[in-house]
């Protein structure tokens, strides 16, 4: 009788120390994803990154006006001089929801209603920048690798089903506030890099906020962010004015890049130092 008590004792002690080592590593696995991140296979990132914008494509078109494209361009090439060696594949999405999103492979999908709510060139310059400091900051692979986890060296199968379920996951889950934070700052120092108004993206939530129900998407995309308060907070002392980021010419065109939609049809920027 006394073995088997002890026998159960021991287990209960064995038990406890693995559900503690899986809470560990549950908790712990995040903060090795970054230090994981530039491990994963390009073609692992890019497969993602492809399934993602194939996943957008059947919920709506992309915007692909020529002369709001060359302002989009131009918009992103002023913005990535300060990002050497990151390529930005940009698109405008027509879906009339308001959201954003930055996926592996320096894909960043802009929807239409953030530049319609826009009240300057500098907010839209402000969002974008935003989803720029993700890509730069590598939280979307570190996305990757939190979804996948290590069987990404050994069991993740290219065009499978893999892809596909991983691409999905990675559309509906979001940014840890934290993540949320840093893309913030490295967007403000991207635009302050290049000498334009880095007080677009506080501005532009604000306004977004105010609006609440009245902008289709509006309640869900503030959700996934940090409260106006933390922002300030957190951007305190970098947001500062600065230069208009395009001339009136180039804003008039990229308000109007939805005038003729088609395929996904990125606008590609890579910087170099």
């Amino acid at each position: 009788m006394a073995d088997r008590r002890e026998r159960s004792r021991r287990l209960a002690v064995i038990g406890t120390i693995l559900a503690g080592l899986l809470l560990v590593a549950f908790i712990a696995f995040p903060l090795f994803s970054g230090l994981v991140a530039p491990l994963v296979p390009q073609s692992v990132v890019d497969a993602v990154g492809a399934e993602m914008i194939k996943d957008t494509a059947t919920r709506g078109s992309f915007c692909n006006a020529p002369a709001g494209r060359a302002a989009l361009e131009r918009l992103v090439e002023h913005l990535a001089a300060e990002a050497p060696d990151h390529e930005f594949k940009v698109y405008v999405s027509d879906q009339s929801i308001i959201n954003a999103f930055a996926a592996p492979g320096g894909h960043i999908v802009i929807y239409q209603p953030i530049i319609a709510q826009a009240d300057s060139a500098e907010e839209v310059a402000g969002v974008l920048a935003h989803e720029m400091g993700h890509v730069v900051e590598g939280h979307p692979t570190q996305g990757l690798v939190e979804a996948v986890g290590y069987g990404i060296f050994n069991k993740f199968t290219i065009g499978s089903e893999d892809t596909k379920r991983v691409a999905e996951s990675l559309l509906t889950n979001h940014y840890s506030r934290n993540d949320e934070l840093d893309a913030d700052r490295r967007g403000v120092e991207l635009l302050n890099a290049a000498g334009v108004d880095s007080r677009g993206l506080f501005s532009f939530f604000e306004r977004i906020k105010k609006a609440g129900d009245d902008v289709p998407g509006a309640v869900e995309f503030l959700s996934t962010h940090p409260s106006g308060d933390t922002r300030r907070e957190n951007l305190e002392g970098l947001a500062k004015e600065g230069d208009a980021v395009m001339s009136p010419e180039d804003w008039a065109a990229l308000e109007a890049i939805c005038e003729q939609t088609g395929p996904a049809e990125p606008v590609v920027v890579r910087a170099r130092q």
